[in-house]
């Protein structure tokens, strides 16, 4: 008998009778405890295995299933973890160092007044099963002295705190418990103040879980770092994207005096435009001209998405906490409708709503809050992202092809270094380039650069510049490297241009 899940999927009844086990805890407990007395008999602690089995009351009626053990399960796990975090887990830690707080006067009585004193200070005499409540009362009497000796400090005489004869109040002497050395007592403060980007930790209640820290460990493997060299002059064409970007980003940075009265720069742009276009080279050179500046958080899909239950909305939170943190910065999400789509389909699953309404809260308190904070998108599928994100987007901007002055420019950048072009076979490439994207530009330029390497690898001579005959070679094979590429961009050109007119801003 097949028993049928939500979405169709069916299991035996065996696998549901399985997965009820897992789920209810005495039998979890169960199962923990055989795996404990499995190892401790494996590893020669019989003594300790013996025991276990008598408190744990264990039964001869189970025993654990071949390939299960353990060790197995403690390398199968720590294997996920680092999977999912990109590090292995960390099992143990030091303790950190303890303060024993020890109560001392000195009295004129001698051995007499010492030995009250001690006697003040020990604990009741432990009776049988008053041994949980030791812990409780060396805790209240250690506050409780520590705040009297700290009141009776404070209002004493100059002679009274340095100590005499008559009367003085107790001194407290602070020593250190033996512990091994080099503890890492300060571990998490510094970790959370790398997270912070060089602000304290103990003053910020997100970071103060373990599982957000985890959390913040994974954002922070989406700021670039890496040296790019690509300047705005490299960009072809798309001045307008440029100009908005550089409004955004470069002007609150070198003139925040325009700024100081309420004004505030843009928040948020939309890229969209056929693939290819330079959405993405954009972004790119973003980063590259603010490098040292701006912290540039790279978002993917990979990153944000995760199968853990309302996991993918702490991530959220994180990385527009983070980059609260580290202003000014970027968030850049390419390919954004993969995230961002609309919310009214049948098949979007609870957690992708639950993802969606917390992008959409954080985007929409980011104007009040998250100042400094630059959200850059692009898509190649603008009229698939749902409409409350696209009102959240203060502006969005086709990202055109190149015109034919840009493609000339461009043709003669990557073909310059190669081959020498003449006037005539320059205009006739970029007629040829009509509709072409700057990335298609690029590959047709990357193929007459590779005929070259053919000729060089199979031991031709190459194409010689002097004579005619080598000269029409030349330019028949660069044509028809042109001819091999075929405008992809062209079929989405004019859907996009259409809702850039319906949409755009």
């Amino acid at each position: 008998m097949k028993a049928h899940g939500k979405y169709g999927v069916t299991a035996t009844a065996a696998n549901v009778s399985l997965c009820e086990d897992v789920r209810n805890f005495s039998t979890r407990r169960r199962n923990i405890l055989y795996l404990m007395h499995r190892y401790l008999l494996e590893n020669g602690y019989y003594s300790s295995a013996e025991a276990l089995k008598a408190e744990g009351r264990l039964s001869e009626e189970f025993e654990l299933c071949d390939n299960i053990d353990l060790d197995a399960m403690y390398l199968e796990y720590a294997s996920f973890y680092n999977m999912k975090f990109g590090k292995y887990p960390r099992i143990l830690k030091k303790l950190t160092p303890k303060l024993k707080v020890e109560l001392s006067s000195k009295s004129q009585a001698g051995a007499v007044g010492k030995g009250q004193a001690q006697a003040q200070a020990q604990p009741p005499q432990s009776m049988p099963g008053q041994e949980a409540s030791l812990g409780n009362w060396h805790a209240g009497v250690g506050a409780a002295t520590a705040a009297a000796a700290a009141s009776l400090h404070n209002d004493a005489t100059p002679q009274q705190r340095n100590g005499n004869d008559n009367g003085n109040p107790p001194q407290l002497h602070i020593k250190k418990m033996a512990t091994a050395e080099g503890s890492n007592a300060t571990e998490l403060q510094l970790r959370i103040g790398d997270i912070e980007h060089g602000h304290s930790g103990g003053d910020d209640a997100l970071f103060s879980s373990l599982d957000w820290q985890l959390l913040a460990e994974l954002v922070k493997t989406s700021i670039l770092r890496e040296d790019i060299l690509l300047r705005w002059s490299d960009v072809c064409g798309n001045q307008r994207a440029i100009e908005l970007i550089k409004e955004a980003v470069l002007t609150p940075i070198e003139y925040p005096q325009l700024f100081a009265h309420g004004l505030k720069p843009w928040r948020s742009l939309l890229l969209h435009g056929p693939p290819g276009s330079g959405k993405t080279y954009l972004a790119k050179a973003l980063y590259a001209e603010t490098q040292g500046q701006v912290t540039f958080f790279n978002i993917t899909a990979s990153i944000m998405v995760s199968k853990w239950r309302g996991e993918s909305e702490k991530i959220l939170r994180v990385l527009f906490h983070m980059a609260a943190r580290r202003a000014p910065s970027v968030i850049f999400f390419d390919e954004i409708e993969s995230l961002t789509s609309k919310r009214d389909r049948a098949t979007d699953h609870e957690s992708s709503k639950r993802f969606k309404n917390e992008l959409l809260q954080l985007l929409d308190g980011m104007e009040h809050t998250l100042k400094g904070v630059f959200v850059l998108a692009s898509t190649n599928l603008p009229w698939d992202i749902d409409e409350a994100f696209l009102r959240r987007f203060e502006k969005k901007l086709l990202v055109q092809p190149p015109n034919p002055t840009e493609r000339s420019s461009l043709i003669s950048r990557l073909l310059g270094a190669s081959i020498s072009l003449s006037a005539r076979l320059l205009e006739q490439l970029v007629q040829l380039s009509d509709q072409f994207t700057g990335d298609e530009i690029r590959l047709a330029c990357k193929e007459i650069s590779m005929q070259r390497v053919r000729c060089a690898t199979r031991g031709l001579p190459p194409h010689n510049d002097a004579t005619k005959e080598s000269q029409a070679t030349l330019e028949a094979n660069v044509e028809q490297a042109f001819r091999q590429v075929r405008p992809l961009g062209q079929k989405l050109l004019a859907k996009h241009e259409q809702w850039q007119q319906d949409n755009g801003s």
